[in-house]
């Protein structure tokens, strides 16, 4: 497999593209405001073909770019189905603090239509076959994103699981006994690479090892 990554202008929120070895088609992952340019960046010079967006969770910094992005390309996106009510309100959906500073960014939002993820839910697409596994905590609807293709697998952690740390759980709909049973689960999970929705890529092993969270 193949991965590209942009990072977004809000929150420096990584935006990714995924393509299967041998295919054209690719998915991203996650729609930072504002990703739509550096993806298109990347579209061009890899000569891919967009087929869908996975969100990791509905937090505005991972959402926002959404209408850019679908003004481009016509994709399916899939999210985690607790937080497809974010999608409505983006602004609403945090501290009043957050609010405030997101309304700039919110002018002419149109809520997009999503399929919902549930957990073990499977999609196969561009090639990949893309696994959801619940993992609350972070917000009610936050995904790990399985991607496999062929023999190999990584795995798009969102805002659960950073390299050394994990994602707060202050924010309203995080809870930190949900996000504890997540992380239990995120240790089950092979030794393969992860891509968090912001800073540097890791391992699950080398997290287990060393993130003072497990």
């Amino acid at each position: 497999m193949d991965v590209f990554v942009t990072s977004a202008e809000f929150l420096e929120v990584n935006c990714y593209a995924v393509r299967a070895e041998g295919h054209d088609e690719a998915i991203f992952i996650d729609s930072g405001f504002d990703c739509a340019p550096g993806l298109a960046e990347i579209v061009a010079e890899e000569d891919l073909v967009p087929s869908a967006v996975f969100l990791t969770h509905g937090h505005p910094d991972h959402i926002l770019g959404l209408t850019n992005v679908l003004s481009r390309w016509n994709v399916p996106v899939y999210l985690g189905d607790a937080d497809r009510y974010r999608l409505d309100k983006p602004a609403e959906t945090l501290s009043p603090q957050f609010a405030q500073m997101l309304q700039p960014l919110v002018e002419g939002w149109s809520a997009p239509e999503v399929t919902a993820l549930v957990d073990a839910q499977t999609v196969e697409v561009a090639g990949l076959t893309i696994t959801a596994v619940a993992a609350p905590g972070h917000t009610e609807g936050s995904t790990l994103l399985r991607v496999q293709a062929d023999d190999e697998e990584i795995i798009f952690t969102g805002d659960v699981v950073f390299a050394g740390a994990i994602g707060r759980v202050d924010l309203p709909g995080g809870t930190a006994s949900a996000m504890a049973e997540s992380l239990r689960a995120f240790a089950t999970l092979p030794d393969v690479p992860i891509y968090p929705g912001h800073g540097p890529g890791s391992r699950v092993g080398h997290e287990l090892a060393t993130n003072p969270f497990f």
